[in-house]
């Protein structure tokens, strides 16, 4: 009697308990709401149009007085909740959102338990320290590569991961003299010559690719194949933009670029000269000119300009840049209203722009001021 109370009642235990940990498990704003915020909802409700006053850009926003009086979400409470009655309202002038089609009961149900577990903000994702991951076991490198365990890398093991999700196999080694024509563009920009081909395809010792990379890596067209990418996020140009485009002499920045790749300078210290070497201790030469990187803005010298128009119209650039290269964030939407993507608020853009609010920019063809240099003998 008992085993047939256990058979006819487990499926229903099951669908109990089911649909337990579906109710209790956590909806994740990151991975779930912001999505659909994004997809559905902030086109009308965010950084650009705020209607009803009501926006979706950040928590304390959200929470916030609408212009009916009262706020649209309540922490805890999806059924008093006016975002709840909008998205669920049968009069298409209620209805949110507005003159669309509505959310799909799915999409709906998942708003309604993220409020009703504390509408919950997490911080954005690019901000969120990345956890260590250790990856799955799966097949044996060693069955894929015909190499031998002492060249594998551990990112091999998340690469092989992924493979074998997707049902797919590694591509074979590549033979010695493919490799070192893909490293040497890769690196210097530039094809091996004949005589490092040969070298490497015949060196037998363990360590042959390392020493082939270790060359490439010391050569001067390491520098000037990598500053190129570098000098592109810089707008590194030798004419000025505007106008007539007239030429422009800041090619020693360039140069300084080239000689710290290729002197492997620490990335703090390569940041630190660039954005402030002219504040550092006894400042150098080379650290002066490192601060070119930020001269780099456009200039019109056209006759009839105002020099505090285009003054302005470089510190915006400089901010830009700085978050664009350092950041890798499009601030530059930030300067007419709060981003609808990245946590900057619209006056966040100007207290960042006061930082670079000291500067001298004047529309003169000499492109003042100058770094001034003097032959040897009267520089002593």
């Amino acid at each position: 009697m008992r085993h047939l109370l256990i058979r006819n009642y487990l499926p229903l235990l099951f669908l109990i308990l089911t649909a337990c940990s579906l109710r209790e498990k956590k909806v994740s704003f990151n991975e779930e709401i912001k999505p659909l915020i994004n997809k559905r909802c902030i086109a009308c409700h965010g950084g650009v149009k705020r209607n009803a006053d009501f926006s979706l850009l950040f928590r304390n926003d959200a929470l916030d007085t609408t212009e009916s009086g009262k706020p649209s979400i309540l922490p805890g409470d999806a059924k008093h909740s006016e975002v709840m009655r909008r998205l669920l309202a049968e009069d298409p002038e209620e209805r949110m959102p507005y003159k669309e089609s509505p959310l799909s009961e799915t999409e709906i149900d998942l708003i309604r338990r993220w409020i009703e577990q504390g509408a919950e903000w997490e911080k954005h994702w690019a901000y969120i320290p990345p956890v260590v991951r250790e990856p799955g076991s799966g097949k044996s490198l060693a069955s894929l590569f015909s190499f031998t365990g002492q060249h594998q890398e551990k990112i091999d093991a998340y690469v092989n991961e992924k493979l074998e999700a997707q049902e797919l196999e590694a591509s074979p080694e590549a033979d010695r003299r493919t490799l070192i024509r893909r490293v040497s563009l890769d690196l210097t920009g530039v094809p091996p010559t004949p005589a490092a081909v040969e070298r490497f395809a015949t060196d037998s010792r363990p360590n042959a690719y390392e020493i082939m990379v270790d060359s490439l890596l010391a050569s001067q067209a390491y520098g000037e194949r990598w500053a190129s990418w570098w000098l592109d996020m810089a707008r590194y140009s030798d004419t000025k933009g505007y106008e007539k485009d007239g030429s422009r002499t800041i090619w020693r920045y360039r140069d300084w670029v080239i000689k710290s790749l290729n002197a492997d300078k620490p990335f703090d210290q390569f940041t630190i000269e660039q954005l402030a070497g002219d504040l550092l201790p006894n400042p150098t030469r080379e650290n002066y000119i490192a601060t070119a990187f930020h001269r780099n803005t456009m200039n019109n010298d056209e006759g009839g300009t105002d020099d505090e128009e285009f003054r302005v119209a470089s510190l915006i650039d400089r901010v830009n840049t700085t978050f664009q290269v350092w950041q890798s964030t499009t601030i530059g939407c930030v300067q007419c209203h709060s981003h609808p993507y990245d946590p900057f608020r619209h006056e966040d853009y100007y207290k960042i722009m006061a930082f670079f609010n000291n500067t001298r920019d004047e529309d003169i063809e000499g492109d003042y001021p100058k770094f001034r240099e003097y032959p040897e003998a009267d520089q002593k």
